[in-house]
């Protein structure tokens, strides 16, 4: 009887070893593999998410980026630089910057990094070209997304990238089916080539309109990246 107990003792101690063994390796391999998520930051209830990487811009006239997918089903993209009047020129500039490999003059707009901790890739701005070369536009302007072709989306967030202090007041509106205004929120001030997620969390969405800086003066630039949401039953 005592042999036996011994014997137990020991298997039942050797057991919670292997067992510590096991999860403190699952606990420094999880970690790793969620920074390496496409889902690493997001609402767990997102249906979709749209990201920029998979696309070149070379692929569209002059640069500019006009259709994005998911699941097969186009997204309308467009972005327009803000004019003198304050109206938008018609001109379609959506670009998509590389923060992995930024150009020499925006060396500092490079992901992951302290302001940005997670790898945003490719991500929509607005920019500027002159025929030979495009860069980032910073005098105003705006993006849209039109999901029409989905029917009307439940918009979880998406990712706000370099509003800095001066661009206090840029701001996310919502529109319907008929283009009324569902909602509007102020973009977070993330800092010179800073990154956070902005919690929508809005239904019946059918265009989304990003509009950098205040509309009364020529500055205001920033991205986007990692568009979270819901498709709605029609």
């Amino acid at each position: 009887m005592k042999k036996f107990t011994f014997n137990a003792l020991v298997c039942c101690v050797f057991g919670v070893v292997l067992m510590s063994c096991d999860k403190t390796e699952e606990t420094e391999v999880d970690p790793l593999a969620a920074t390496q998520s496409k889902n690493f930051g997001t609402d767990p209830s997102s249906c979709e998410i749209i990201e920029f990487d998979e696309y070149s811009p070379t692929e569209a006239s002059r640069g500019a980026i006009t259709t994005v997918y998911s699941q097969n089903t186009p997204v309308r993209v467009a972005a327009h630089y803000r004019l003198s009047n304050g109206g938008y020129a018609e001109q379609n500039t959506a670009l998509l910057f590389d923060t992995s490999a930024p150009d020499r003059k925006n060396q500092q707009f490079r992901t992951p990094s302290p302001a940005a901790m997670r790898p945003m890739g490719q991500v929509l701005s607005v920019g500027s070209s002159n025929g030979k070369t495009t860069s980032l536009y910073t005098k105003g302007s705006r993006i849209e997304m039109d999901f029409s072709a989905m029917g009307s989306i439940n918009l979880k967030g998406l990712h706000v990238l370099d509003i800095s202090e001066e661009e206090a007041g840029s701001r996310l509106e919502l529109l319907d089916k008929d283009g009324n205004l569902l909602k509007t929120m102020e973009l977070p001030v993330t800092g010179a080539y800073g990154a956070t997620r902005l919690r929508v969390d809005t239904p019946g969405v059918v265009k989304l309109r990003v509009v950098f800086g205040n509309e009364s003066s020529r500055s205001g630039g920033g991205a986007i990246d990692v568009i979270e949401f819901c498709r709605e039953e029609i």
